[in-house]
């Protein structure tokens, strides 16, 4: 088992007693040389891992890509604290560092009081807690591996915001500026006071009060917790066309999550699925009624005992592709096009669509989408010039 220079010199350091900096998930798949957290590539880490006794904290898998984790020992719950050397540089195989946790950067999470809360439950396992000026939903912490609002780029980016004493022309020019139909307003990266939008300025000039300053124009702001699941937060989001996201851990404002971000999102996750369905469809356009039983059955790996298919629709991916790649159903085919580079690219569609149909955390590369969209072009074009 091939395990990465940078993560054993990690190990050494812990084993040793000392501490190493946070990464991000990405970091941890740039020692695998990895981009994505495909199913064999999350198995080949948790290998490696396990062998050097090693956790990450929050787990690698369920965070968001550029998301913080703590590489620390398995016998632990968080950080191995024993030993006084705590500004450590993390070699690369490219002789950089992932850089160093000096004695500053290591957090103090804030504590704070438990304000008393009006708590109520809307029959859906969510509790909203009402405090003034706030309205945050507590959405059910899922087990893994629950997609969570958190993991969603739009939750870890930062906030543009406005303090409850600044003019009210300074909030509308930053949301001209930057095009936002609501900003935040908050002192501080933690403290929520309230929410200014384009309706809660409208709904204050038509009942003619005083609207000066952004607190004048304040609404209630809603907010759900990082570790909430993103079809929990739906309805609010609905309802009221964002949330804010809250983290677990410092209890920090770490992003706003509107409805445009879930138009964005959700076509990042169909697309993937649409594109392999057309492409899919296609194969089976152009196999169809040109193989005999003999021909079906031929797909089927040696040594696999399934039932023979009665039709192309019986048969996987692969199949399709060992099928296109005989020559005597090449020749059944009769398509004036270069057999070696279809089936190639084929290939390559297949490889995608076990990731896709593996639900791996973690969108397709631009080079894989590129594939999938180069592809059903290309079936398409070959659809039009079918008999």
């Amino acid at each position: 088992m091939w395990i990465p220079k940078e993560l054993g010199w990690m190990a050494k350091r812990l084993q040793d007693g000392h501490r190493v900096n946070r990464i991000t998930v990405r970091d941890l798949l740039r020692m695998f040389k990895a981009e994505r957290r495909g199913l064999n590539k999350v198995q080949d880490i948790r290998m490696a891992l396990q062998s050097l006794g090693l956790q990450t904290v929050p787990d690698f898998e369920s965070e968001w890509i550029d998301g913080p984790i703590r590489v620390c020992l398995k016998d632990s719950e968080g950080i191995h604290e024993t030993g006084s050397v705590i500004s450590v540089e993390i070699p690369t195989a490219a002789g950089g560092s992932l850089g160093a946790v000096a004695p500053e950067d290591i957090e103090d999470v804030e504590e704070t009081g438990s304000p008393e809360h009006d708590f109520s439950d809307d029959g859906s396992g969510s509790i909203v807690i009402s405090e003034e000026g706030i309205v945050e939903t507590k959405l059910d912490e899922p087990p893994d591996p629950t997609f969570r609002i958190g993991n969603l780029p739009a939750a870890n980016k930062a906030l543009v915001t406005v303090g409850q004493d600044d003019s009210l022309a300074k909030a509308v020019t930053k949301m001209l500026q930057f095009d936002y139909s609501q900003l935040p307003i908050m002192h501080g990266e933690r403290e929520v006071k309230g929410m200014i939008s384009w309706r809660s300025i409208a709904t204050r000039y038509t009942f003619g009060g005083e609207c000066c300053k952004v607190q004048n124009c304040r609404e209630d702001v809603q907010v759900v917790d990082a570790n909430g699941t993103l079809f929990d937060a739906i309805p609010t989001i609905v309802k009221h066309g964002y949330v804010l996201v809250r983290s677990q851990q410092d209890r920090k404002i770490t992003g706003i999550v509107t409805a445009s971000d879930l138009s964005l999102q959700f076509q990042q996750l169909a697309e993937p699925f649409l594109l392999i369905r057309e492409i899919e469809l296609h194969i089976r356009q152009l196999l169809q009624d040109k193989l005999s039983p003999e021909d079906l059955k031929s797909a089927i790996p040696e040594g696999v005992d399934i039932p023979a298919p009665t039709s192309t629709s019986d048969l996987s991916f692969g199949g399709y592709v060992r099928l296109l790649q005989k020559p005597d159903v090449w020749t059944k085919v009769a398509l004036s096009i270069d057999q070696a580079s279809m089936t190639a690219q084929l290939e390559q569609v297949r490889l995608i669509r076990n990731d896709v149909m593996h639900f791996d955390p973690d969108p397709l590369t631009s080079d894989q989408l590129d594939t999938l969209k180069n592809t059903s072009k290309f079936m398409q074009q070959l659809y039009a010039l079918l008999p």
